[in-house]
């Protein structure tokens, strides 16, 4: 099994039933709704029709945040290096000479020599005269188009997250039951309290995935992650908010740390942006892909790809087969996790699983978890065989598809681990996944369905598992 995890962004390109199901068939995971460019009517339509299609991969809403976004831009609009461009305050229909933003306290913060990033960066102005209006010279030019991203590098704006609108997204997000909320333009820890006083008071189990993309949250990364539940590593605003050469060691040292916190790390942005519009990545492209599959990412996100490109079921096909191929090449790798000891009980069970994996003829890890913990604990150390992990919550085993290495499967809540262990085997058996001969290593809490109770773990055939069932069945009838 493919170990890390592939997100998808659906969009105009990809929210038909059938494309969606033929990108899961290729290998997608998780699926992503930006709020930049949706209502909650729109979302609340694609997220039933996601359920409907696909149900148990793992759904996220990424919320707008505090961001500057072009207004309505006419299509074919191109920017030229030399030309002047002037920013007005009226909302209008943008062109080369006179454009719009989402933002209109922006004016009031700009300074003549300020530079002016759109479209990640790709275009660049210079601020030559501020009044009414704003006027700028055009530095390197190119194509734009409407709600392109607006950065002000280095320069404080007067946004804070999460907005007003952001908080009434997460509200609807989790009255509809999305499993993730993807957290946009973070700075600090207080920011993702905000959010998570919203989901306890909505009685929401969603997930908050911190987008680090902002110059203040890699300054507070460790206190970020502290009370993040996973990390989204957004690299397109975070490369114009910092030399876009330091980008790929902080993506090192994020997953580094994730790793070490056992919290899943997303790399995003740009992945494969050549297949919006060709059938074929550049090699460049595939390059950043097999390093973010090194470094050890539990998932690889792609964006415009599927969302607005043309070849959505393609991309998914194509990063597929490239992390498979780096995942071959990195098999027996020893795990970055063993350079961080841990003294917990469930730290020395889940390090003793892996080397049990490599120990011995194991076919599987079977890891029984109520919160997902278990799973996490394991999936630190990268072991070469598949986790499978069981648990009896429809929301964690959606949220575990974002976890790498493992497989979750639905399964009874019991209140003894032996029926729960053997239970698991006999599933396995019958979906044609095990032999009787096989060996499969077992781990899970006792007293079960606690979570972080993790304190065992078992190296079984298979055959003595169906025949301790037969044994337990047996005792109950009597």
């Amino acid at each position: 099994m493919r170990k890390t995890k592939i997100i998808a962004t659906i969009g105009p390109s990809s929210e038909d039933g059938k494309v969606i199901k033929e990108m899961v068939e290729n290998g997608l995971n998780i699926a992503r709704l930006n709020f930049s460019h949706r209502s909650q009517k729109d979302a609340k339509q694609t997220y039933k029709n996601l359920r409907k299609v696909v149900p148990h991969i793992g759904i996220i809403m990424d919320t707008q945040g505090p961001e500057v976004r072009l207004g309505k831009v006419k299509k074919g609009t191109e920017l030229f290096r030399g030309e002047e461009v002037e920013f007005i305050r009226d909302k209008i229909s943008g062109d080369e000479k006179k454009l719009s933003v989402d933002y209109p306290k922006l004016f009031d913060y700009l300074k003549k020599d300020d530079t002016i990033l759109i479209s990640d960066g790709s275009v660049e102005l210079r601020v030559e005269k501020v009044g009414s209006s704003i006027k700028c010279r055009v530095i390197y030019g190119g194509k734009i188009s409407t709600k392109k991203s607006v950065n002000i590098p280095g320069k404080n704006i007067g946004l804070y997250a999460p907005t007003k609108k952001d908080l009434d997204d997460i509200k609807f997000g989790a009255g509809l039951g999305f499993d993730f909320v993807a957290a946009s333009f973070v700075k600090r820890a207080k920011d993702i309290d905000k959010i998570r006083k919203i989901l306890k008071k909505e009685k929401s189990s969603m997930q908050i995935i911190s987008k680090i993309e902002h110059i203040d949250a890699v300054r507070n990364f460790d206190e970020i992650l502290d009370i993040s539940d996973a990390i989204m590593i957004a690299r397109g605003d975070l490369g114009v908010e910092v030399p876009a050469s330091d980008v790929p060691l902080l993506q090192k040292t994020i997953i580094r740390k994730c790793l070490e916190n056992e919290k899943p790390v997303i790399v995003a942005t740009q992945m494969l942006m050549s297949m919006t519009e060709h059938p074929r990545a550049t090699r460049a492209e595939v390059s950043d892909v097999a390093n973010a599959v090194e470094d050890g990412a539990d998932a690889v996100m792609l964006s415009e790809e599927t969302a607005i490109g043309k070849y959505p079921v393609k991309s998914v096909q194509f990063m597929a087969e490239t992390v498979q191929k780096m995942e071959n090449y990195l098999r027996g790798r020893l795990p970055e996790a063993l350079k961080s000891e841990k003294s917990e009980i469930a730290d020395i069970i889940a390090r003793n699983v892996w080397q049990a994996s490599r120990d011995s003829s194991a076919k599987f890890i079977i890891a029984h978890t109520s919160s997902g913990y278990t799973a996490r604990k394991i999936a630190r150390f990268r072991p070469d065989i598949d986790i499978l992990a069981f648990t009896d919550k429809e929301v964690v085993e959606r949220q575990m598809n974002l976890v790498w290495g493992v497989r979750p499967f639905m399964a009874k809540s019991h209140r003894h681990v032996d029926d729960m262990l053997c239970d698991s085997a006999e599933f396995l058996y019958k979906k044609g996944f095990v032999d009787k001969k096989d060996v499969v290593i077992l781990t899970a809490g006792e007293p079960v369905a606690v979570s972080g109770s993790t304190n065992m773990m078992e190296i079984r055939k298979i055959k003595s598992l169906l025949d301790q069932k037969k044994t337990l069945v047996g005792k109950k009838k009597r």
